[in-house]
């Protein structure tokens, strides 16, 4: 699901495509971290969470934002309405440059167990970060939690490459149209096609398989066709000779033979009246 939102103040389309959205996840206040191996989720009390919430995973232009929404009851309707909030947001920003802003500076999975995170979050008025613990009552939310984030990477890795590859292109093209003098449109028309490596390198094999070619092992047994008829499988027989013919014709008409005389007068009919 993506949305493009229009910013009023420089006019810039920016495109938000959800990628997650769990229903039911635990949010926990958590101590300081121990030591250096990472967080721990039996320092947290799981069993008296915070807050229970829902998640929402978005990608808004470059960033990753990690919405976690409340419920509160709805102010002015009918007992039981609850509306949504959000509780709390961690903006992700990964900059491969910068080695400060990789993916653990947001996002850290504890070392005890595969359904909880330390998630840090930041509060929009005082600018002030700190860390929360989210976990998940499934372990395939919390595995689609984390693809969701190796997602956003692997996409920022190809963009980013893209964006090299496209940058050194343009580079070339102006340096040949300064070399050759010619305009750059004059010079892509005359560029030729890019060539394509088609050869095997070393090690690799080439399988082809074509139907009807392979031998079937049920079929060997079969009784094989002589070299002299192999032609003449799939034809019809011939006809008979004249001969044939009008001997089957003369017996036609002769009267059908009887294969069992049987003499009626020897047959017990009993006592008739």
């Amino acid at each position: 699901m993506s949305e493009s939102v229009e910013n009023g103040a420089d006019d810039k389309v920016v495109i938000e495509q959800r990628l997650l959205k769990i229903d039911e996840i635990f949010v926990y206040r958590i101590p300081p971290m121990r030591s250096a191996d990472g967080h721990r989720a039996d320092d947290w009390n799981l069993a008296k969470p915070l807050s229970t919430c829902s998640l929402i995973v978005c990608r808004r232009d470059n960033d990753l934002c990690i919405n976690i929404m409340g419920e509160r009851p709805k102010p002015g309707a009918p007992v039981g309405a609850v509306e949504t909030f959000l509780f709390a947001q961690s903006n992700v920003q990964v900059d491969f440059s910068n080695p400060s802003h990789k993916i653990d500076h947001w996002v850290n999975p504890v070392v005890d167990s595969s359904r909880y995170f330390a998630v840090r979050i930041k509060d929009s008025q005082t600018g002030r970060e700190a860390f929360i613990g989210v976990g998940f009552r499934e372990r395939t939310d919390a595995t689609n939690f984390r693809m969701s984030i190796e997602d956003y990477i692997n996409s920022l890795k190809r963009e980013e490459k893209a964006a090299a590859l496209h940058k050194e292109f343009e580079q070339s093209m102006s340096l040949r149209c300064q070399s050759s003098g010619e305009s750059g449109d004059a010079k892509l028309e005359k560029l030729p096609l890019p060539k394509s490596s088609l050869s095997l390198k070393e090690g690799e094999k080439l399988r082809i398989n074509i139907k009807g070619t392979r031998a079937n092992p049920a079929n060997k047994n079969s009784p094989k066709i002589k070299k002299g008829i192999i032609g003449m499988a799939g034809l019809k027989k011939p006809p008979p000779p004249p001969d044939a013919i009008l001997a089957s014709h003369d017996s036609d008409h002769q009267g059908p033979t009887t294969t069992n005389n049987t003499n009626l007068s020897d047959v017990d009919w009993g006592d008739f009246e």
